[in-house]
């Protein structure tokens, strides 16, 4: 019998999960997807995945589709969904050759914009007669891609909300005021002394925040150094530049 060792690699953006070459293409162990988001609107209802099968095995996948959700940690809440159709929704992609998927939706546009999920998960391949499975270990791989449903007009918008610096725990939360999504790239903090003189940097990931949507922090305070800070500079690096926050400390930020 076959033993599957599945892999799930779910693909957010450029610089998330796997390697990228160059911009608007998403590789996976063997295979990869163009463009690596859908963006659809009234005026542009449909829109077209290339698989690109780069091993020397055909292929096979499998599709599904979800509604997206995010958590205050920015995890991803899915829900199946009927809002988005496409088709193939099963594919063999032979080596070097590439297959189309198109996809639309069945939703109407709002003011706010939706956000979906495509799958595209690896079969197994299929065993020919007389061959010798044994103990033989196959790689599935798992990739999603974004779906956008945009509004008629857009508008961005961040705000970061800090929220207190307690116990050696700075919490803050940077907000999505806008009806699009936004790429939040990193989020970097730095603690001031009354000089201005950093105390001490701390850096963090970053990912989609969707519309209307936040994403919540948990930065810890050095201890050496949470009695010297005077202030706190938060700086959300996202699509359209930078957002900056600053929090006056407290003797309640060290204990």
């Amino acid at each position: 019998m076959n033993r599957f060792l599945r892999v799930s690699l779910l693909l957010p953006s450029l610089f998330a999960g796997l390697a990228i070459s160059r911009p608007g293409v998403c590789f996976a162990s063997s295979f990869k997807i163009t463009p690596v988001q859908v963006l659809l609107s009234r005026r542009v209802p449909t829109a077209l995945l290339t698989l690109k099968n780069e091993s020397d095995r055909t292929l096979r996948f499998q599709a599904d589709v979800f509604s997206w959700d995010q958590d205050p940690q920015g995890r991803m809440q899915l829900t199946p969904t009927r809002d988005i159709v496409f088709f193939p929704t099963v594919l063999s992609v032979q080596p070097g050759e590439e297959r189309k998927v198109r996809v639309g939706t069945t939703a109407a546009f709002g003011p706010q914009e939706k956000a979906y999920r495509i799958f595209f998960e690896e079969l197994p391949e299929l065993e020919k007669a007389g061959s010798s499975t044994g103990s033989e270990l196959q790689i599935r791989t798992r990739m999603g891609i974004p779906i956008f449903l945009q509004p008629n007009e857009s508008e961005k918008g961040t705000r970061v909300d800090a929220t207190a610096a307690r116990a050696g725990i700075l919490r803050f939360s940077v907000r999505n005021t806008g009806n699009v999504h936004i790429t939040l790239r990193g989020i970097r903090v730095k603690g001031l002394g009354p000089a201005g003189d950093e105390r001490f940097e701390r850096e963090s990931d970053g990912w989609y925040v969707l519309a209307g949507g936040s994403r919540d922090y948990e930065i810890e305070i050095p201890e050496r150094e949470c009695d010297r800070v005077a202030r706190f500079v938060i700086e959300a690096q996202v699509d359209d530049g930078t957002v900056l926050e600053n929090l006056e400390s407290s003797a309640a930020a060290c204990r």
